[in-house]
């Protein structure tokens, strides 16, 4: 997030208070490394978002939507700041 979105984070690896806060919502046609987390993400919460690859496509859009229904959030295909929480908490 920091690279991307000059977030100014401290790299400590956790899914802390100030990286939520600055979490971006993604949608279908982004390409970078966040991007590249949430297909690992929803690949290890079993959502098959097909290559992980880095590029928000059809798969990654279609595996986002399954894991937001069956999570029981609101199923938007972005993956904003309830949906990271979800994954990553």
């Amino acid at each position: 997030m920091n690279k991307q979105f000059n977030k100014k984070l401290v790299v400590d690896g956790k899914w802390g208070p100030k990286t939520k806060n600055a979490t971006v919502t993604i949608k279908k046609g982004a390409s970078c490394n966040i991007t590249w987390i949430l297909q690992a993400a929803l690949y290890m919460e079993g959502f098959n978002p097909g290559t992980l690859d880095g590029v928000f496509g059809e798969k990654t859009e279609a595996a986002l939507f399954k894991f937001q229904k069956a999570s029981k959030i609101y199923a938007d295909k972005l993956a904003g700041k309830v949906t990271w929480n979800e994954l990553l908490a």
